[in-house]
């Protein structure tokens, strides 16, 4: 008779893969256990979300570069004001209390990896103060920077020339709505240009060297063919963490036909004729404070000696700024004063400033309210005018 050993083991291997069978999982099993994960990973996910306060959104349209640059930005910033009251100054000569954009500008910038940079943008508001319908869009800042060497970067453009510390000042990063009105007078604005800029010694030093046509912004034509000349040089001795301070001599030399040039008596308010403007301007910081203070000084020889062959103009102004709660809230006081024509006695401009600035977001979301007493020459008209800003950059 056979021994049962090899009858067992068959059997008992049979049995095995009996069990075997019967414990994997179906195909149909295996699909529900997915979708149970599935859902559970979609309900995790919705927790999260709602939890760190997203919401569903349709994803971003993203501008897509179109030329072979390695950067590309989109941005701008918004400047709403409501204004209310007199005129401090003659820049709200003949305007009532309103609502206005006073800057809404969108840019392109970017840059190439052969050290070339870009940037061009465009105001939709006209910047200005005056009272104006039709406000259409124009160029404002547009230039091409090549940027090889720290101590010499050149740039071609629409730029603001050498002179002017307060000018020259970021339109979103000045303490007060307005610039001060010897700023507005005395320094020029944008115009087509070559510059060149650059830090030496450790960036104890910088200078900005500029050739310009002469004749303001978005005019590609020369008045005279020749150049205004403008220079700057800055010299920041000390500089930390908690403190530093930078002073700035400038000058600007230019000779006109038919610039605008209001508030120096003018026939038309035209110039024609030869400027050598002049300043020196300082700022300090430490800690919450911050001071600056701006003297501004031009010699104008007109071609048609009106008012005078000769006159000079000057006005100054220092600021103070001190933040009542770090980087929230901000106080601001500001004097100053212009002088169209030092020859002539009683026609200085004084005009005070007070002002608080909350930040909601740095300067990106900013509030600013200012109240401006001025004092008009020969004027008896209450000089008190109040200026509120809501500032959103993008």
């Amino acid at each position: 008779m056979k021994k049962p050993s090899a009858f067992i083991f068959a059997l008992a291997s049979l049995s095995l893969a009996g069990l075997t069978a019967a414990a994997a999982p179906t195909v149909e099993e295996r699909l529900k256990a997915l979708e149970e994960q599935v859902h559970s990973l979609a309900a995790e996910n919705a927790r999260l979300r709602q939890q760190l306060g997203w919401k569903d959104a349709v994803a971003p349209v993203l501008p897509q570069p179109g030329g072979k640059e390695t950067r590309l930005v989109v941005g701008g910033f918004l400047q709403a004001q409501a204004e209310f009251g007199h005129a401090s100054d003659p820049r709200w000569n003949g305007v009532r209390d309103r609502f206005l954009f006073r800057r809404a500008r969108i840019y392109l910038a970017g840059s190439f990896a052969e050290d070339f940079d870009f940037k061009a943008e465009l105001d939709l508001q006209g910047n200005t103060l005056g009272a104006a319908a039709g406000q259409l869009a124009r160029a404002n800042e547009i230039y091409i920077n090549w940027r090889k060497y720290p101590f010499a970067n050149l740039r071609f453009g629409q730029l603001k020339p050498a002179y002017g510390g307060e000018a020259l000042a970021s339109d979103t990063g000045i303490y007060t709505v307005e610039r001060s009105l010897s700023s507005d007078r005395l320094a020029d604005g944008r115009q087509l240009a070559v510059s060149v800029t650059g830090d030496v010694l450790g960036k104890k030093f910088n200078y900005l060297a500029m050739v310009a046509n002469g004749n303001g912004a978005n005019v590609s034509a020369n008045d005279n063919s020749r150049f205004a000349k403008s220079a700057r040089v800055s010299f920041t001795p000390a500089a930390s963490a908690a403190a530093k301070f930078t002073i700035a001599v400038n000058g600007l030399w230019t000779r006109d036909v038919a610039v605008a040039k209001s508030d120096f008596g003018l026939p038309g308010n035209l110039f024609t004729g030869s400027r050598a403007m002049s300043g020196v301007d300082a700022t300090w910081t430490h800690g919450r404070l911050d001071v600056n203070a701006e003297w501004l000084h031009g010699t104008f020889k007109p071609v048609a000696a009106l008012p005078a062959a000769k006159f000079s103009a000057e006005g100054w102004q220092a600021t103070l700024a001190y933040f009542l709660v770090p980087a929230k809230l901000r106080l601001v006081l500001r004097e100053e004063r212009f002088d169209p024509n030092t020859a002539i006695s009683g026609n200085t401009y004084r005009i005070f400033t007070f002002g608080l600035n909350y930040y909601l977001k740095g300067d990106d979301l900013k509030f600013m309210l200012n109240y401006l007493d001025g004092h008009q020459p020969g004027s008896t008209v209450d000089g008190g005018r109040v200026e509120s800003r809501v500032q959103v950059v993008f």
